[in-house]
């Protein structure tokens, strides 16, 4: 079994350690009962942080997921020794949710969030909500997913209709692909020339608990960054440094990224 007193010491603040705490847990259901168990959803920077926490116990595997790929909000699972990780296990729904865009305003992540917590669910329950031309789609629990389809008839004032989702649709999340030059591969160099601030700023931001890679915080603007790397900047954007080409004539590194817009 996992010792829980030893996870807690790594915790940041008091949030953290009961998230530890609880995932402690799950993950002791599941080595006792050899059933995947799950957490709770989270923002993806604490559910990485927590994840590795378990990535040398034998006992168990902790995956991430959200209910599809770039969630922002993500569950952690722990599946038991011998068995198989499959993110089709998760208790994840989606809800679709359709409103008249010619006779309301567009209606923002905020405005469904309000609505549906306005249900008397709590934020841990809800993951992401995607919004589109008069529809969003929203992640929550498979054990309130009716719930919210059932009882959600208006957001703000505008009426809407909300149904479990059968076949889940999702626009690729737009992307630009670009070459770029850098002078190293330290983590204020990438950030600086792909979203195109001065390296002052760039450090401050650095400095002040922005920058995330592969969703774990990092305030070190030395941090030396490697191929296939997805680096966060926050307020910015997001990053992933798909491939390391060669060196440039003027002895600076020829980059190959992919932005996320």
């Amino acid at each position: 079994m996992i010792t829980r007193q030893e996870l807690i010491r790594s915790a940041a603040d008091d949030e953290e350690r009961l998230l530890i705490s609880k995932a402690v847990d799950r993950a002791n259901t599941a080595i006792k009962t050899f059933t995947p168990e799950f957490t709770a959803f989270m923002d993806p920077y604490k559910a990485h942080s927590i994840s590795d926490l378990f990535k040398y116990e034998k006992e168990v595997c902790s995956v991430v997921y959200g209910g599809y790929e770039y969630s922002e909000r993500v569950k952690i699972g722990f599946f038991p020794e011998y068995t198989e990780p499959n993110n089709s296990l998760f208790p994840i729904s989606a809800v679709n949710i359709y409103y008249n865009s010619s006779f309301s305003r567009t209606l923002t992540h905020r405005d469904f969030l309000g609505s549906v917590l306005g249900l008397g669910l709590t934020r841990d329950k809800i993951g992401d909500i995607i919004t589109e031309e008069g529809k969003a789609i929203l992640f929550a629990d498979s054990d309130i997913a009716e719930y919210i389809a059932a009882g959600l008839e208006r957001v703000g004032h505008t009426k809407v209709k909300a149904e479990i989702a059968k076949e889940l649709v999702i626009k690729p999340k737009e992307t630009a692909q670009r070459r770029l030059t850098v002078p190293s591969l330290r983590l204020d160099a990438v950030l600086s020339s792909a979203f195109n601030i001065s390296r002052g700023k760039t450090a401050e931001l650095i400095k002040g608990e922005k920058a995330f890679i592969n969703w774990k915080k990092d305030t070190s603007v030395s941090k030396a960054v490697t191929e296939g790397d997805v680096i966060t900047l926050r307020g910015y954007g997001r990053v992933k440094l798909t491939e390391v080409i060669g060196t440039t004539k003027k002895d600076r590194i020829l980059l190959k990224l992919i932005i996320y817009k």
